[in-house]
């Protein structure tokens, strides 16, 4: 979703920045572009037309302050209406410093929720909390078994009881289990339901009811669309939900509707998913999303997660980079970074400059395909691997037969290293036409 909203609406950007004064022709093409790709993301008619209507109306009644032109004040106001039709601000999760603090989420079956479960759980605990996980679904085969496997691998433990049929009581002694064995946050996943389940919504007001959470969450699956909006008001009506969290954004051409639709029922999002793997969930921030969609990048959220990770390179590691100058071996510490950090895609939309316009396959860093190109690397030598040496047709061939891979394979690994060796360099450069979003960070587009 990301990827094809975004590349829609840089195209329509585009054409502003290149372009000469914006006057009323060129602010209704983009008024009709933008409603267009908001419409293929599949958000509400009613909710996009707001957004464009308000884009155009205010591109000319808006009022200049000195030395803002017209069209760095359309970019303000494009920036400006897509926030606030996302939320405006962010809503962090809240734990709490001197107390246990306790979540519930809920959602459909199939949504998502207990590898969100997991993914939250590694967020908190990434953050110094001790944390544990209560299972009380078992309404759906295999759920405990699952989310034990998940939690095993980020060493979370986890209570739960198939054997068991009543998941309030579950849940009750499971929190109880983990309140007297002093861990700061506990994680209570329950049973997926329909809207129209109710005897499972009972049961999970039952739950609410009893064990008292912080915070309820409803975990939301992007590629419902729309229909996450009613979704949104059936659990609300139920129980009172806090926040929501989007799962499956990185293969979701109707995100857009999923994540407006939250917006409508008046429930913050607090996070968003985009991939299968532990790590892959992140904090949603509308004016860093927005940023990233119009081509501006998020560069404080990238770093703030290089920090997190604690995988900033030296000051001499750093000037190499930038300059250009990448090793076989830096690319690979990089690529193994960014990729334990979630979406490859994701994370290089941060960086401003690059934005919407990397191609879906630019990078393919496959775990199999990370393994083959680490073996092909076990076969050069010290030169070839910081780069001082070529890689010419013969070393390729002495390469490819010392890992036991093929010559195409190894020329693949030196097509990746140019690709990366070009991002790079094109971080450097970070332009965008010399224009600027006033309340931004300076230098967001160049």
């Amino acid at each position: 979703m990301l990827n094809k909203l975004g590349t829609a609406l840089n195209k329509a950007i585009t054409k502003i920045i290149r372009g000469g004064p914006p006057d009323k022709k060129t602010i209704q093409e983009l008024k009709n572009e933008m409603l267009r790709a908001l419409l293929e993301a599949d958000v509400q008619f009613d909710l996009a037309a707001s957004v464009v209507n308000e884009v155009e109306r205010k591109s000319f009644e808006k009022e200049l302050p000195d030395g803002l032109s017209r069209k760095k004040s359309v970019l303000s106001t494009i920036h400006e209406e897509l926030t606030k039709f996302l939320g405006e601000k962010a809503y962090p999760l809240k734990l709490h410093p001197d107390r246990p603090t306790l979540i519930e989420l809920v959602g459909i079956q199939g949504s998502g929720k207990t590898t969100t479960t997991a993914k939250l759980a590694k967020y908190i605990k990434k953050r110094g909390k001790k944390v544990a996980v209560v299972t009380a679904d078992n309404f759906r085969p295999g759920a405990y078994e699952q989310l034990q496997q998940l939690c095993e691998k980020i060493d979370v433990p986890v209570y739960g009881d198939p054997e068991n049929n009543n998941a309030v009581k579950i849940a009750v002694d499971g929190v109880k289990k983990f309140l007297d064995e002093k861990f700061n946050v506990i994680i209570i996943d329950t049973a997926g339901r329909h809207k129209e389940e109710k005897s499972l919504l009972k049961e999970m007001k039952d739950i609410s009811d009893k064990i008292k959470p912080d915070e309820i969450i409803l975990v939301v699956d992007g590629n419902q669309g729309q229909a996450a909006h009613d979704q949104a008001l059936a659990f609300s009506q139920t129980t009172k939900i806090g926040s929501i969290i989007v799962t499956k954004m990185d293969g979701s051409a109707k995100g857009g509707g999923s994540l407006s639709a939250a917006a409508a029922a008046k429930v913050p999002i607090k996070f968003l998913a985009d991939g299968e793997d532990v790590d892959a969930l992140e904090e949603f921030n509308p004016t860093s999303f927005v940023g990233r969609l119009i081509g501006v990048g998020d560069l404080e959220g990238l770093l703030k997660e290089v920090r997190d990770m604690e995988i900033l390179p030296s000051k001499e590691e750093a000037m190499s980079m930038l300059s250009g100058k990448i090793s076989y071996r830096q690319m690979m510490e990089l690529l193994d970074n960014f990729s334990s950090m979630g979406s490859m895609k994701r994370m290089l939309s941060m960086v401003p400059g690059l934005g919407m316009s990397l191609d879906e396959d630019m990078l393919d860093l496959s775990k199999e395909n990370m393994k083959r190109f680490k073996v092909i690397m076990s076969s050069m030598t010290d030169g070839e691997l910081d780069g001082k040496v070529k890689l010419s047709s013969s070393r390729i061939q002495r390469i490819a037969q010392g890992s036991g891979r093929t010559i195409a394979e190894v020329r693949e690994l030196v097509n990746q290293h140019k690709t990366v060796t070009s991002l790079v360099k094109r971080m450097r450069k970070g332009r965008r036409g010399g224009m600027q979003i006033p309340g931004l960070p300076p230098g967001l587009f160049g």
